[in-house]
């Protein structure tokens, strides 16, 4: 087996780098101060899809995880219509997924969750889509937004996520 040689980022690489991570404290900053408040974890996670194990109760009243997750990544002409690019000179559009997932109420054995908590739990996905949307739209970068999808209850937690391209090209 070879020797790996790590390289430093190019000026373009870099510049992709910079803006997640930009985009992830915004991410992170919208659903402390005009989501539903503090979070357990809050970052860029990698992968094909997040892990709800860091969704979860800790200290003080904060539950639940804020995420950006690359998503994909295409070449285009005409921004963010994906191409065929047969001559390398495309540029890229970055797929992210920005979510949050917060603690679901979980009543006794036997026990359901009152209307007024899961109003309240749909309170709190509202208050998060609407930080979320704010971080992706508000943060000076190119984008272009899907639709925010809800996920869950599952495992104890609840929340949802949106779909953007970022051409940072």
């Amino acid at each position: 087996m070879g020797v790996v040689t790590i390289v430093e980022p190019g000026p373009i690489t870099a510049h992709v780098i910079d803006s997640l991570a930009m985009l992830t404290t915004g991410v992170c900053e919208e659903l402390r101060t005009s989501g539903a408040g503090p979070l357990c974890w809050c970052g860029l996670h990698p992968g094909a899809v997040v892990s709800w194990e860091y969704c979860g109760q800790c200290s003080g009243d904060a539950c639940g995880m804020g995420y950006v997750r690359l998503a994909g990544v295409f070449p285009y002409s005409t921004f963010p219509v994906q191409i065929v690019d047969f001559q390398c000179t495309a540029p890229l559009a970055w797929v992210v997924e920005v979510g949050a997932l917060r603690c679901m109420p979980m009543p006794s054995d036997g026990e359901i969750a009152s209307p007024d908590e899961l109003a309240l739990v749909t309170v709190e996905q509202v208050l998060d889509a609407q930080a979320l949307y704010r971080a992706l739209k508000c943060y000076g970068l190119e984008v272009a937004v899907e639709s925010y999808t809800p996920v869950g209850p599952a495992g104890g937690c609840v929340g949802g996520f949106w779909r953007a391209y970022l051409a940072l090209d």
